[in-house]
């Protein structure tokens, strides 16, 4: 809206102002009349009809009060002004009807009603809105004429014996104030026509003293031109020849430039510090990076925030944003969308220009496809990581050495042992320090062998130091560290032989000690050699016994059969399902880990054997594919309960060696808890045709194991149907 435009609506409003001026003056003049004949009726005794009229003055009042602070603030919305014109004439017409019902049937025709309602529309007239003064109109008209219709119908007779309560006389009454109210609307047109009119004689002479004044502008402006001119044009012939030269210069400067910029590996780029990272200028070589034309990126089809991966966006934003608000170089990797919507990683760096106020004006750099060697970096980094968790999860030290001794890698077992930090680019641990004296010349000499290539690998005995200062004696197998056929460092495996060392020892007392005792007892020998010769049987038999035991123990840890079977089906897997051979290598890891964490534990919660369970079951479902199928209908109020470690793999894997299944007839297995501290395993029976001999070491194990630790003894049933096998929980 332009400027004169705004001058038409502001005298408008003024005008609109005056009119809701002069309303509120004609207000606070009838609640002052109305008040001083309140006040004479209260006198000659009409209390009642005093109070009516007093309510309907306070009402008044307030509202009056309000429109005049709404004038006041220059605050006149259309809303207010049909508010207004409502009160209006609600009382004017509530007060008619009141004094009609209670006193006077004549008020209905009242001359005094007649003139203030003329009044009261003439008022209006002055707001110059046609819309709302054709509303006060036509609701006075109905208002009143409803007015006269309730009073009309409660006593016909009367009104119809009167001529001036008759309905015709009161049609003429009501045309008389349509009459009034159309005088009213052509006086508020004429009215306006006269504002119009004035405004447009304003606006005409606002405009005849601006060219004016425009006129006396351009005078004196031409005037100090001329002069100027004069002053440059001797400057000038001097500045065109400079320009020429500097033109040829820079002309031979920009095709430098451009040969320097197409020969780059990257794309060059100029841009606004906005949220879109505005491109004002970018090298050819953008379009061989994310496919879209520089034409496209130069002329907003495309920002170049939105070629940026909506992941990396507010990482980008805040990166580089941070940097230049210090005045700081900026580099960053992130990827990009191409236009045919594959991924590219690219590597920018850049600065920022700044004003003389220093503020940021634009942003320049250079961004470089990395996409090949981000790639290889990311299998790189994830082969690292399954390295490094396949190191953590071995029982011995294995570590990596730097030339200088540093550690550059050590395994979970190792950093526990000796108290290291697992962040070891930042530590620089010196390996070496972890041994005693007498022993640290010997392992750096052995390293520096190694190191040169004087020898290939090796293993010795030394004394380390724990974490607590404890000494221990170990074995390390050591071998060099080579990247591209050259030596870097060396890397190994340390072995604690503290109970070799003891065993030794305590073999070694018992020798001494059995040739004292032979000496002692070499009289004696042949007196007693039945004796002896019953009792070293015997012990033999009971060792071998003892043995055996703890090999079985053992076997049903860890089945060596189990993990070659897995080891089968995993090689199968990565040939056909990569990401399925990767979970099942992760649930494979998650079963030996249980085992060497809880082998030597009596006891372990409900919910540790379930997890371990679920990792086991996953592997049996990979390897007979929908021929076994294990339920487990356990609620979570069971899980803080114990069980023996590795007890439902048992009993698990004694259902499948025992039965035979297919995809038609699968084997189904349940658990579940019965009476809450019963743990129930049952699966239907399917005995196999071919007889596998049964050593009864799983169940064996179980039963003997759940007696010694807890007292308690599992119960094994078998119907004509199903096996089922009950285990207490503790």
């Amino acid at each position: 809206m332009n400027k004169t435009a705004i001058t038409e609506n502001n005298q408008f409003f003024d005008e609109s102002l005056k009119g809701t001026r002069l309303m509120i003056y004609f207000r606070w003049l009838f609640i002052g009349l109305i008040s001083v004949l309140i006040l004479m009726q209260a006198f000659a005794g009409h209390f009642y009809e005093s109070m009516h009229s007093v309510i309907l003055i306070s009402i008044y009042t307030i509202a009056n009060i309000t429109f005049f602070v709404a004038l006041k603030s220059k605050y006149d919305p259309i809303w207010l002004r049909y508010i207004s014109a409502s009160l209006d004439v609600g009382i004017i017409v509530f007060h008619l009807h009141f004094l009609t019902t209670n006193f006077d049937a004549f008020a209905v025709s009242s001359a005094a009603t007649i003139l203030l309602i003329p009044v009261m529309i003439l008022l209006y007239t002055f707001k110059l809105d046609k819309n709302l003064l054709f509303y006060i109109i036509v609701f006075t008209v109905l208002a009143y004429t409803a007015t006269y219709l309730s009073a009309y119908f409660k006593n016909v007779e009367f009104y119809e014996q009167s001529l001036s309560l008759s309905p015709m006389s009161h049609f003429f009454k009501t045309a008389y104030i349509a009459f009034i109210g159309l005088i009213c609307i052509y006086l508020q047109y004429s009215y306006k026509q006269i504002i119009d009119k004035r405004i447009a004689e304003t606006k005409k002479q606002a405009e005849l003293n601006n060219i004016i004044e425009l006129e006396k502008q351009k005078f004196e402006l031409a005037n100090r031109l001329v002069e100027k001119e004069r002053t440059l044009n001797k400057a000038l012939e001097k500045e065109v020849e400079e320009n020429k030269r500097l033109s040829f210069d820079l002309n031979t400067n920009r095709e430098k430039l451009e040969s320097i910029i197409k020969n780059l590996p990257g794309a060059v780029y100029r841009c606004l510090p906005d949220d879109k990272w505005t491109m004002l200028f970018v090298s050819e070589q953008i379009s061989q990076i994310c496919g879209y034309t520089i034409n496209e990126i130069l002329t907003g089809t495309i920002a170049y925030n939105e070629i940026i991966h909506p992941e990396d966006r507010p990482k980008c934003y805040q990166i580089i944003m941070s940097r230049l608000s210090k005045k700081e170089k900026f580099e960053l990797d992130y990827r990009l969308l191409s236009k045919s919507g594959e991924i590219v990683w690219v590597h920018e760096s850049g600065s920022g220009t700044y004003d003389e106020n220093g503020n940021i004006e634009y942003v320049e750099g250079i961004i470089n496809d990395i996409t090949e060697s981000k790639f290889t970096q990311i299998a790189l980094a994830e082969s690292e990581k399954k390295y490094r968790e396949l190191m953590d999860f071995l029982p011995q030290t294995i570590y990596e050495l730097d030339r200088n001794g540093h550690l550059i890698f050590c395994n979970k077992v190792g950093r526990d042992l000796f108290g290291i930090s697992e962040d070891l680019e930042k530590t620089k641990v010196y390996a070496f320090k972890y041994f005693i004296p007498e022993d640290k010349e010997r392992i750096i000499q052995n390293a520096k062998k190694r190191h040169s290539g004087e020898i290939e690998s090796d293993y010795n005995e030394y004394t380390a130091i724990d974490k607590n200062g404890h000494e221990f004696p170990v074995i390390i197998y050591a071998s060099p560290l080579k990247m591209d056929n050259e030596i870097v460092g060396s890397r190994g495996i340390i072995l604690d032989v503290t109970q070799l060392k003891e065993t030794e020892k305590s073999l070694s007392k018992a020798k001494k000690e059995l040739e004292e005792l032979n000496s002692r007892l070499e009289k004696e020998v042949e007196e007693r050699t039945q004796e002896l010769t019953e009792a070293n049987v015997r012990l033999i038999e009971l060792q071998k016994e003892n043995l055996q035991s703890q090999f079985e123990v053992l076997k049903q840890q860890v089945n060596p059969h189990f993990l070659f079977n897995s080891l089968n089906v995993l090689t199968s897997l990565i040939k056909v399902n990569p990401d399925l051979a990767e979970s099942f290598t992760e649930n494979l890891s998650k079963v030996y880990r249980y085992v060497l964490e809880n082998k030597d534990k009596d006891l372990v919660s409900l919910s540790t054997e379930l997890d371990f369970i679920k990792s086991y079951v996953f592997l049996i479902n990979i390897r007979f594919m929908d021929k076994v199928f294990v339920n487990i209908d356990i609620s979570k109020k069971h899980y803080e309960l114990m069980v023996l470690p590795m007890a439902l793999q048992l009993i698990i894997e004694n259902a499948i060696k025992h039965n035979s299944f297919s995809k038609q007839k699968p084997l189904l297995i349940s658990l579940y808890v019965e009476n809450d501290n019963v743990l129930v395993t049952e699966n239907n029976l399917q005995i196999r045709d071919t007889y596998i001999q049964s050593t009864g070491v799983g169940l064996s194990n179980i039963r003997n194991r759940y007696t010694l630790i807890t007292g308690l003894e599992p119960q094994f049933e078998k119907t004509e149907e199903k096996f089922i096998v009950k285990i207490p929980l503790v």
